[in-house]
Order: structure tokens, then C-alpha cells, then sequence
């Protein structure tokens, strides 16, 4: 329950509102959003990009034969399951981009095409991400009320985010007083900060000591950017990796044991950086 309000909270368009900067004198560009949206809505309302297999009642499997792929064709693709340790960002949407371009092509092209995602939430990153929580929670409070602003280093600029009226007028030339290296650096300290960078708030920060939380909080502001997108996904396949789907988790196991038997795979040795204190590589 708890991160299902949560979720709702981030899919409010009233709090992206608040904190989007705003612009002027963008009367067709929302013309032209307000027409995406509205289609966008009857996408979803009539599950349009929702395939399935033809049925028996569509072709009798005693009338089946081998050209019925010729007769009836399909396209099957996905991308990399994002992980589920943030929001998507701009690499994500390039990835995508080749999938649903391809099939929007071959749907125009009359095939059956299916879309399918699911969510990586296999690996350590988050497992390491709520430990690191789990002592920020420990450190500063709940809340992190005990936290205190740490001060610059000597010499180090602290360059404040340009408001509306200091934005310089040409967007399309970048200058920076800043060498790129510097430009890059984003001085997050604390996993908290890192979290509030997210646009997740401060209240709600605390919930993702527990890992579980992840899987329940991003997987639905994946699906709403990638709606947003208009990727043609079909949503009804969609599903977590990591044991929590014990389906996806006894097929990953079945592949490896079967490559095993087949002396496809090899246990072996390699130098790797091992945290003592984390306990995991």
C-alpha cells in the first residue's frame, strides 16, 4: 500500500508540474502534446498494441500449413530490461527508439507484432543502494533531520541552477567556466541525496532501505514514460526478474542448468574488487 501511494504521488502530473521549469510562448508545441496525449489515451483504452496468436476460430488447426507465417506475418522484439534502480533517462528512450520504430514499421506492414518488457531488478546495485539507505537511516533519522550541509572544500565553486531569467538566450551554444570533468561531477555524498535527485521525496526516502520497495515503486514510472514515448509495448506480458517472479526465475535457472549439460558454460576463476564491509563484489 504504502508504495503503491507513492507510485501515485509520482505519476501525478500536478507534481512533474511544480518542479518543470516553465517556458513561454510554447502555444503550438502544446497544441501538438494535447493531440499526442489524447490519442496516446485511446491507445491504451483500446489496448491496440495488445497482440495475440491467432485463434482456432480464425484457422482450424486442420486447416494450419506451412505457409501460414507467409499468409500471416509477425514481428517479435524488446530491448535490454531497464533496471528498476531509477527513472529512465535519455539512453533509454535511444535504446527504445529502435524497437518501436521497427514495429510501427511492421505494423504498418499488416504483420502481428509483439512488444513485449519487463523489468531488470536482478543483481546487486539495489541491494546495495538499501544498505546504503539503511545507514543513512541510521546516521541522520527517518527524515534525515540530523543531516547537516557539509562545507565546500577550499577552492571549490559552488555554481547555483540558473533561474528562468538567468538562462542565457541562446540554448543551442554551451559555455561552461568549468573544465567537462568538473561539469560532470554531480556531488552526491549520501544514497538519500542521490534519491532526492530523483525527485522522490524526502518523506518517502526511507521506505527504500527495504529492497522490495524498488520492484514495487519504478516499474510503473517505467511504464509511464515509455507511454509517454508512445512506445507500442504490449503491457499484459510485462514482469520482474529476480525470484519475486518465481516464473521468469525457474526459466533463467533451466537455461543454465541445460547449458551446463551441454558443456556450454565453465565455472572458473577471475580477479575482482571485493567490499569487506558490503560483503559481495
Amino acid at each position: 500500500m504504502a508504495a503503491t501511494n507513492g507510485v501515485s504521488n509520482a505519476l501525478d502530473p500536478g507534481n512533474a508540474a511544480r518542479s518543470t521549469l516553465k517556458l513561454e510562448n510554447t502555444e503550438k508545441r502544446d497544441s501538438l502534446i494535447t493531440i499526442e496525449k489524447k490519442y496516446q489515451k485511446k491507445w491504451q483504452e483500446s489496448s491496440v498494441f495488445n497482440a495475440a496468436a491467432p485463434t482456432t476460430a480464425e484457422f482450424p488447426a486442420s486447416s494450419l500449413s506451412k505457409d501460414l507465417h507467409q499468409r500471416h506475418p509477425k514481428y517479435f522484439g524488446s530491448f535490454a530490461f531497464p533496471y528498476m534502480n531509477g527513472t529512465l533517462h535519455a539512453g533509454h528512450s535511444f535504446t527504445a527508439s529502435k524497437v518501436e520504430y521497427t514495429a510501427g514499421f511492421a505494423r504498418m506492414q499488416g504483420k502481428r507484432v509483439l512488444f513485449p518488457l519487463g523489468f531488470h531488478c536482478t543483481g546487486m546495485p539495489i541491494k546495495a543502494c538499501a544498505d546504503k539507505l539503511t545507514e543513512d537511516v541510521r546516521k541522520f533519522g527517518e527524515k534525515f533531520e540530523n543531516y547537516e550541509e557539509e562545507e565546500p572544500v577550499d577552492g571549490e565553486d559552488v555554481i547555483p541552477a540558473p533561474t528562468q531569467a538567468e538562462t542565457k538566450e541562446d540554448i543551442t551554444k554551451f559555455t561552461s567556466k568549468k573544465s567537462k570533468a568538473a561539469a560532470k561531477t554531480v556531488k552526491l555524498k549520501y544514497q538519500f541525496q542521490i534519491m532526492l535527485a530523483l525527485g522522490i521525496p524526502k518523506d518517502e526516502i526511507h521506505k527504500f532501505a527495504d529492497a522490495n520497495y524498488w520492484l514495487e515503486y519504478f516499474p510503473p514510472l517505467c511504464k509511464r514514460d515509455l507511454n509517454n514515448f508512445g512506445a507500442r509495448i504490449d503491457w499484459r506480458r510485462s514482469f520482474v526478474t529476480t525470484d519475486a517472479n518465481p516464473y521468469y526465475d525457474t526459466f533463467v535457472r533451466w537455461q543454465m542448468r541445460r547449458l551446463k549439460e551441454l558443456n556450454k558454460i565453465q565455472y572458473g576463476s577471475r580477479y575482482t574488487i571485493y567490499s569487506p564491509k558490503d560483503g559481495q563484489p
